[in-house]
């Protein structure tokens, strides 16, 4: 094995532990251990990033220069919210941390595009199958042994195990269910039995995680991505005869069926803690739809805006912002809008928000190119919806990492296109040549036959 295609094993299996350091952080946690496992890990993984990237070197195009710009645009806020809001090393500390998680997505990204030629040596779809098996089996294991915390504080109200953050365990198994349930199609097209049943079991178990996570959107997507799933399989899949689809379909529905049947219990006592929590806001808030979804986050955003547009503040705020820490002392609850666009403008002011809104946008642009309209497109639009609406993505080491993986494959989907395109061009232009070699050889014959009948 080459020395690079060891690098990019090592890259995953470093990046496919994440599910399992975040577990053993839990864990300690809730054990009342003081190890911050995860702190070390993710400064660990950031700086074989920044060696990796650094080593291999920088190549001029856009790319390069979106991603350079983002990360020197940030570090530079960083320094002038130092300098005008007299951080003290300690808030600075803290907010290098968050920083680091905010770079992990894009030096993710930058790496795999580096080394995008050994990566698509390798089955990178494999490492997403490997984060869904972890997730799925540290969330269900500690439910059956009755381990673990509930999703929410001081409710029945979902159960999350030992995973601390609830958005980034939700988005994580959104993702995870994404990819699954489309590996599992893949399988069922090719007809691989065996490898169909696990991921089939994988499915179902992350759907399960889904329902007892016990969250609104998580459980709202399963469904979506199920009901996706089933009607992509019986309308798109045309190398699969139309019998064949049926059947499966209709197996696919008769079983799913029978699982919500037999499991009508457990899906009622799992979800019922839920419920009941959204009536009890839902009466709270006197049937205000908008608070009900935004889980008050509208409330929080409406008066964090008017904290960073006090005319109290320097003028410099609007364009750098407050930074994390700063607004977590001074404003508490309303320092975290739980809503990535907002705290990234009120942390970072709109000179932030307008870098990453540009790498961001390099992405989205990638995504609707020929060629990258797969399965890469899907995760990358549901993060940043989730990102919009609920949070802690870009700001969180577990979703980050998840989000840079995305993007990552949505490089190498590209870069298989192109290979693949350039492949067919050199064929074409070798049978342009060939036809035209044929034609010239044909028209020099004739000429020498005409030539040798006026003789």
């Amino acid at each position: 094995m080459s020395s690079k295609l060891t690098n990019v094993y090592i890259f995953i299996i470093l990046f496919s532990m994440f599910p399992i350091i975040d577990f053993l952080n839990g864990l300690f946690i809730s054990s009342g251990i003081s190890l911050p496992i995860g702190m070390l890990y993710r400064m660990f993984c950031f700086f074989y990033l920044v060696v990796g990237i650094l080593y291999a070197g920088f190549e001029k195009n856009l790319y390069t220069l979106v991603t350079v710009f983002f990360i020197f645009t940030i570090l530079l806020i960083l320094f002038l919210q130092a300098v005008v809001l007299q951080n003290s090393v300690a808030v600075m500390s803290k907010d290098i941390e968050v920083f680091i998680k905010f770079f992990l997505w894009v030096m993710i990204a930058y790496f795999i595009y580096q080394r995008r030629k050994d990566f698509l040596k390798i089955n990178y779809d494999s490492i997403f199958i490997a984060i869904s098996a972890f997730f799925t089996l540290g969330l269900l294991i500690p439910y059956v042994l009755g381990l673990g915390n509930q999703t929410y504080e001081n409710s029945d109200a979902g159960y999350k195990g030992f995973f601390f953050a609830t958005n980034d365990t939700t988005i994580a198994l959104m993702i995870s269910a994404t990819f699954t349930g489309w590996s599992f199609m893949k399988a069922l097209v090719a007809k691989k039995k065996l490898k169909a049943t696990s991921l089939a079991a994988l499915y179902l178990g992350t759907l399960i995680c889904l329902i007892i996570l016990g969250t609104k959107t998580g459980i709202l997507y399963g469904v979506l991505l199920t009901v996706g799933i089933l009607i992509n399989f019986l309308v798109s899949q045309k190398t699969v005869k139309l019998s064949s689809r049926l059947i499966t379909f209709a197996v696919a529905v008769v079983a799913l069926i029978i699982l919500v049947v037999v499991g009508k219990d457990f899906i009622v006592s799992a979800v019922s803690g839920t419920y009941d929590r959204i009536t009890y806001f839902y009466r709270l808030y006197n049937g205000d739809l908008v608070r009900l979804l935004t889980s008050s986050r509208s409330d929080f955003l409406q008066a964090g805006f008017q904290e960073f547009v006090s005319k109290e503040n320097s003028f410099m705020i609007p364009i750098i912002g407050f930074g994390f820490e700063y607004r977590t002392i001074h404003f508490g609850r309303m320092g975290l809008i739980e809503m990535d666009f907002f705290d990234g403008l009120f942390a970072l002011g709109f000179l932030g928000v307008f870098v990453t809104t540009a790498i961001i946008v390099y992405f989205l642009v990638l995504s609707l190119r020929k060629g990258n309209r797969n399965i890469y497109s899907l995760a990358y639009f549901v993060f940043l919806f989730y990102s919009f609406s609920a949070g802690h993505v870009m700001f969180s080491a577990l979703s980050s990492t998840l989000l840079g993986l995305v993007c990552g494959g949505l490089i190498l989907s590209r870069e298989k296109w192109l290979n693949k395109h350039h492949v067919q061009q050199e064929k074409t232009t070798k049978e342009t040549v060939q036809t035209f070699k044929t034609h010239h050889f044909e028209a020099k014959r004739k000429r020498e036959v005409v030539y040798s009948c006026k003789k």
